[in-house]
């Protein structure tokens, strides 16, 4: 409720603080990435002591979301007091990232030897141990695979993988090495279908889609996957992470009039527009106005394109559009044809995910 409520509003007043302050241990991780990029420079304490805390209390929680959060990354001297805060408290492994002050530490590579994974992984073991390779036909041990010279291996293998663990793993690496983001984030999209829906997987999945550009391709597919498994949470804690990293870019961050990526949201509010209508479609074909009703609900708390008016009209038109499903079309109707990118927002976005988790499971 706090997150809905007090963080929805694009400035903090006093008081907004004080009940921040006074429920930041209820906050979660997305909650507190939010309010910290709406906090003056050195006026986030409380916000890093109650990042300290979920460090503490769930080291691997905080892995996921804080320091696998793409390309997110807190000021200096924020990183030295969440450093000094954690500091024999946490596991080596989280401290030494910490102190590193960035998300991943980059393993460089040397001429003539293969590329390595970030994490001191052994990859070479790891695939030559665990892909389907044809043994030597003389005697003698087989020569490990060159990670460098098989992403197609590596893309395959993430595409089959056996662990959620495994598949983040080899997508990173792969992204990492420079594979095209469309057959990726389309492994990425359906392993969410499948009901593979694991924190590295969406902080992964929200590293690919931070521009208005990926967006614009593959921003339905990704909302859908997540609407299609009722998985409102995660789609609401992987917005916030592409939110908070775009807020924290330096080429917007403390730059005045530029406080938000405005066709970073434009992109967004469209792609979560499209996905609404396209179930509110499926819905009533498949006689569910209850889903409908969510889903149109959901559409009237955005600012979606022009381009989608002619597909909102055509919902006049669905079976089963009558009562209740007909004033909602017919409110979308009129929404649409006053609407403009420019009102696109983020808060619109996390008001229309909790507008879905409200309706509840049977829509």
């Amino acid at each position: 409720m706090a997150f809905l409520h007090v963080l929805r509003q694009v400035r903090l007043d006093e008081d907004d603080q004080s009940f921040l302050c006074e429920h930041a241990s209820e906050l979660a991780v997305p909650d507190l990435l939010a309010w910290r990029s709406r906090c003056e420079p050195g006026f986030t304490g409380t916000v890093l002591r109650a990042l300290a805390r979920i460090a503490l209390e769930d080291p691997s929680q905080f892995e996921h979301e804080v320091l696998d959060a793409p390309r997110f990354s807190l000021d200096d001297d924020e990183w030295i007091e969440l450093a000094d805060l954690t500091r024999g408290k946490v596991p080596p492994r989280v401290f030494d990232r910490i102190t590193a002050r960035r998300v991943r530490v980059e393993v460089p590579e040397e001429k003539g030897s293969a590329a390595l994974p970030t994490d001191d992984f052994d990859l070479a073991g790891f695939l030559e141990s665990s892909l389907d390779e044809i043994p030597p036909a003389g005697p003698g041990l087989a020569t490990p695979i060159d990670a460098s010279l098989a992403p197609e291996a590596i893309v395959e293998r993430a595409r089959n993988a056996w662990s959620p663990e495994e598949r983040v793993m080899l997508l990173e690496w792969a992204a990492a090495h420079g594979v095209p983001r469309k057959p990726l984030v389309e492994i990425a999209v359906a392993a969410i279908r499948a009901g593979e829906i694991d924190p590295r997987l969406r902080a992964f999945v929200a590293s690919q889609v931070g521009t208005r550009a990926a967006w614009d391709t593959h921003g339905q597919d990704v909302v859908l996957a997540l609407l299609d498994r009722s998985a409102y949470s995660s789609l609401s804690e992987l917005c916030a992470l592409v939110w908070s990293a775009a807020r924290g870019a330096p080429a917007v961050r403390g730059v005045p009039g530029r406080d938000e990526p405005q066709g970073l949201l434009s992109a967004m509010s469209a792609a979560f527009a499209a996905s609404l209508v396209h179930v509110a479609r499926e819905s009533l074909v498949a006689s569910l106005p209850a889903r409908a009703m969510a889903a149109l609900s959901a559409l009237a708390c955005l600012a979606p394109p022009t381009r989608l008016s002619r597909s909102i009209h055509d919902l006049l038109r669905a079976p089963g559009v009558a009562g209740e499903v007909l004033a909602l079309v017919e409110l979308n109707v009129r929404l649409v044809k006053h609407s403009s990118a420019r009102d696109a927002s983020f808060e619109s976005i996390v008001a229309a995910i909790h507008c879905l988790a409200d309706a509840g499971p049977e829509a």
